[in-house]
């Protein structure tokens, strides 16, 4: 059995990692390829700082440590390297070449707020907190200074590496990139550190607070007594070994010649898996150290490490944001509800691609806490009551793909957006063998799908009415570059085309292609193979409909920003349209739920006649949110002028071309009709063309409800002689995007 490395084994005061001809040695089998000891003796800053404190008490020392430097000598600069300027780099950098994980912080830390100004006030957060903890002598100020500064450093070498290697790879010239090494060398300077030994959870860098993490876990053993005696299996925590072979593999790869470039053109998409792959384990002792203070009740600590990570949380389930916002962040903790402050935390580990393996379980929990049981983040959670029978919830959750696409967009980082849309990061390749190469599904991976053409006849009426195959995939590659029709508006215009685009274009007819492919499996006529052949067919309709950003209860989240799909907008025009249930949401949701139990037994049972009739009737459900869209925006467009910047007009028109197509179908006729200007016969008139297409369509016109401006279903009784009058005033909303 290999031992952990005892306590006792202390980072010894004057030792510095070997610097070799072209790189340095940091111990453990890591050799870098270039000399990057300068940021690893930044470690060396943290131990004097914190040895100031514990010899002299004097404040003034340490805050001259922290502000110019001890140990670490720049690379052809006169002045030394300093911790402070970790945080003071990124802030000088601005929002404008901001990196994910920074933008997603400064998104948490202004209230989940676009506002520049309220984004610009914490630009130097890591900073700020750090020199007041230096000011006022916390013991935990060595801590604060490695999960805030140097966390979020390390984490922006890693994400602009990748931002790098995409710019190359597109570059007519790709010389002009300085693209390095991809800031792999610099990124495990800085998590190791100097002098660290191998194993041990002494030490002052980012790898000796993941080991002291993993000292008080058991981690990937759900079934620990913290009774039993056990010894582990690895002289190093599973989060180290982890980040040390990807770092391996990024050195690899971008040790490649031509990598980055045209001849490697798969090369930014491994790159960027393997960024995303590291700063996932490095949430990890995050998550560990936080949990290991509240249940302490260490409320220095607590602000230390909710600092670090609840920001972080903005870019997941805004309503468990809030919910550990209000109890872990501004001020001091409160300890009064542990339990479900530890619940919600919970909620977080798959939005960071963690599982409750990968934290483990505390091993010597206080007996006056009862710990939650860990199944937010399992794989076959159930999403809004559906209790699926597969793993499927690595499917739903490309609803943070939205998310995390509509924060970006919305802060104006459209690179950074373009990336994850192209890449993916939140919803994991699956396969049936282990050894599959990892990567993400992303959007335009959907938006491209095969998958698409079993979704006939509605697939064919997109592509004929935009006369392109890949309809969806043009408007976002165009808007997110710049160019075409929305490419140029506003920030919130192309935010908005963006992301609806994405939910109800792209999945939108991902999730038709998959409800009609389960009925081709059904039916016997399915293909060998597929996209989700570990999974159950009819599981990947409810994660595609529901996502997992909805919850576990039933109707899913009462909170309306959560939801990202159908059934979040659904949620959202429930309230808007008078149309909840006597359970407080959604009418046609309520629907939905019966209709995703009982195509599941009809998949299971071969009952295909039943199956299609329940199919046909979610495809009609769904009609029913985004054509109460269609209606809401349309209403409020009547207060935009053609050159308006409102985000309400690009919505109005992305509603509209999620049911055109399928419109048009019914009266082909009236699409020389699309034309006319919508305002000139008022929304009442809209509604009834709103009514029409749902009874058109079979669905019940009381699924749409009403608004106090206009009810769609004045006139459904008539529906058979409005056709025309239907096109004409669905299609007037797009009349008004200019």
């Amino acid at each position: 059995m290999i031992m952990r490395l005892p306590v006792g084994l202390l980072l010894v005061a004057g030792t510095a990692p070997c610097a070799l001809s072209q790189g340095t040695d940091l111990g453990g089998g890591i050799v870098t390829r270039k000399d990057v000891e300068y940021l690893a003796d930044l470690t060396l800053d943290v131990r004097d700082i914190d040895q100031e404190f514990a010899s002299t008490g004097g404040t003034n020392a340490a805050m001259q440590i922290y502000t110019n430097g001890k140990n670490s000598d720049a690379q052809g600069a006169s002045a030394r390297f300093s911790l402070a300027q970790l945080s003071t780099r990124l802030a000088n950098h601005g929002l404008d070449d901001a990196v994910p994980s920074y933008l997603y912080h400064l998104y948490g830390m202004a209230d989940r707020s676009n506002d520049i100004g309220k984004l610009s006030e914490h630009l130097s957060y890591a900073d700020n907190f750090a020199r007041t903890s230096i000011m006022g002598g916390r013991r935990t100020t060595s801590e604060a200074i490695n999960v805030l500064n140097m966390w979020m450093y390390a984490t922006h070498l890693l994400f602009d590496g990748a931002q790098k290697c995409l710019k190359k790879a597109e570059a007519d010239n790709p010389d002009i990139i300085d693209f390095g090494d991809g800031g792999f060398d610099e990124f495990i300077a800085i998590w190791i550190g100097s002098g660290q030994v191998p194993g041990s959870s002494d030490g002052y860098s980012l790898y000796s607070l993941a080991e002291q993490g993993d000292d008080l876990f058991s981690v990937g053993d759900s079934t620990f007594d913290p009774e039993d005696n056990l010894d582990e299996d690895y002289i190093e925590s599973l989060v180290n070994k982890r980040i040390k072979l990807l770092y391996q593999e990024g050195a690899s790869l971008t040790s490649v010649p031509e990598v980055c470039t045209s001849s490697t053109p798969e090369s930014p998409k491994r790159l960027w898996t393997i960024v995303n792959r590291i700063v996932s384990q490095m949430y990890i002792p995050l998550f560990q150290l936080l949990i290991n203070a509240i249940l302490e009740k260490d409320s220095e600590a607590v602000q230390v490490y909710a600092m670090a990570l609840i920001p972080q949380a903005a870019q997941c389930r805004p309503s468990t944001f809030k919910l550990l916002r209000d109890q872990l962040l501004g001020g001091n903790p409160s300890f009064d509800r542990t339990e479900l402050v530890l619940s919600d935390l919970q909620e977080l580990y798959s939005c960071f691609g963690l599982t409750c393996d990968d934290i483990g379980l505390i091993r010597n929990a206080p007996a006056d806490v009862a710990l939650p049981e860990c199944v937010a983040a399992e794989n076959d959670a159930p999403m809004a009551e559906y209790q699926p029978s597969s793993d499927v919830l690595p499917i739903a959750r490309i609803d943070h793909d939205i998310l995390q696409l509509r924060i970006l967009t919305s802060l104006g980082s459209f690179f950074n957006a373009r990336l994850l849309y192209t890449y993916g990061r939140n919803s994991p390749l699956q396969y049936f063998e282990d050894d599959g190469p990892f990567g993400f599904y992303s959007i335009r991976d959907f938006a491209l799908s095969a998958n698409r053409k079993n979704a006939d006849p509605f697939y064919n009426m997109f592509v004929a009415y935009h006369n392109d195959p890949n309809y969806a995939n043009t408007i976002i590659s165009e808007t997110l570059t710049g160019i075409g029709k929305w490419g140029q508006k506003s920030v919130e215009q192309r935010s908005a085309v963006i992301t609806e685009t994405s939910a109800f274009m792209v999945l939108y007819m991902h999730l038709l292609g998959q409800m009609y492919g389960a009925l081709n499996h059904c039916k016997g006529n399915a293909e060998e193979g597929g996209e989700y052949d570990l999974t159950h067919p009819w599981d990947e309709v409810a994660a595609l409909l529901i996502g997992s950003l909805e919850g576990t209860s039933e109707g899913g989240s009462s909170d309306v920003q959560d939801g990202q799909l159908i059934w979040g907008l659904s949620t959202r025009r429930a309230f808007q349209f008078q149309t909840l249930n006597g359970q407080g949401y959604s009418k046609a949701n309520s629907q939905l739920e019966d209709l995703l139990f009982a195509g599941r037994g009809e998949l299971d049972a071969l009952d295909c006649d039943a199956l299609s009739e329940t199919v046909e009737r979610v495809r009609q459900l769904t009609l029913a949110p985004i054509l109460q869209s269609v209606l809401r925006y349309g209403i409020q467009n009547e207060q935009h002028g053609a050159d308006s910047t409102s985000e309400d007009l690009a919505l109005g028109e992305t509603y509209a071309l999620s049911v055109i197509p399928i419109i048009r179908s019914l009266d082909p006729a009236s699409a020389v009709q699309a034309g006319s200007p919508m305002t000139r016969d008022g929304a009442q008139t809209l509604a009834n063309a709103v009514g029409t297409a749902a009874v058109s369509e079979g669905l019940r016109c009381s699924f749409l409800g009403s608004t106090p401006a206009a009810d769609p279903c004045a006139l459904h009784s008539s529906a058979s002689g409005l056709r025309p009058l239907l096109f004409s005033c669905v299609g007037a909303v797009i009349s008004l995007m200019f």
